[in-house]
């Protein structure tokens, strides 16, 4: 179990089931039988990253870091938006990682670099997201418009935004970055469409 990162297995879980639905559409009980075991498989190594006394799913196994990557436990509709483990999983992040203005940190954890110093684009857009998903919708709204504004005068994005002074740092343009403003634009308009759907 060392070393089992949480958002690799999400990503294995979330694969499993896709292969899962498509046996059961079609009958294959084989493919149906190894669909189940691997996401079973996913989901007891993405809980083994659960921290019972903070309510939150940390990086990895015997890891207290976090990391804004596990986010996507909520919009991948791992958690269940509307649960309590959601909402508190989301508020965890958010003590930690969030910067002004609705700007996100993906870790604050040193790595080969160093400690970050600037925030990650695409990770605040994830946010964006969870909020909606749990029924934030109009802090939602109002991050994205904050976010918005991190955009050049063509409102292309870069990879990182220094908190402090609003810079554009890392690659530019940045491909994921717009990939992510787009995911929460559409994620904010189908929950305002339809509040029900996730």
């Amino acid at each position: 179990f060392e070393n089992r990162h949480c958002y690799s297995n999400l990503f294995q879980w979330a694969g499993a089931t896709a292969a899962l639905k498509i046996a059961e559409q079609y009958g294959f009980e084989e493919i149906k039988i190894k669909a189940q075991e691997l996401r079973e498989r996913a989901s007891v190594h993405i809980e083994s990253c659960y921290d019972e006394e903070r309510g939150v799913y940390t990086t990895a196994t015997k890891n207290p870091n976090l990391d804004a990557s596990t986010l996507q436990l909520i919009m991948m509709n791992y958690l269940d938006p509307a649960s309590d483990k959601a909402k508190r999983h989301l508020e965890a992040l958010e003590e930690e990682l969030k910067g002004e203005n609705g700007l996100f940190y993906r870790y604050l954890h040193k790595d080969d670099f160093g400690k970050p110093k600037s925030t990650f684009l695409v990770c605040a857009f994830w946010y964006v997201e969870a909020l909606a998903c749990v029924g934030r919708l109009e802090e939602a709204q109002e991050v994205f418009k904050q976010l918005i504004g991190y955009g050049n005068h063509l409102k292309l994005f870069s990879e990182d935004v220094d908190e402090q002074d609003g810079s554009q740092w890392g690659n530019f343009p940045q491909a994921y970055s717009h990939v992510g403003l787009v995911n929460a634009a559409n994620r904010i308009a189908v929950k305002l469409d339809h509040p029900a759907f996730l």
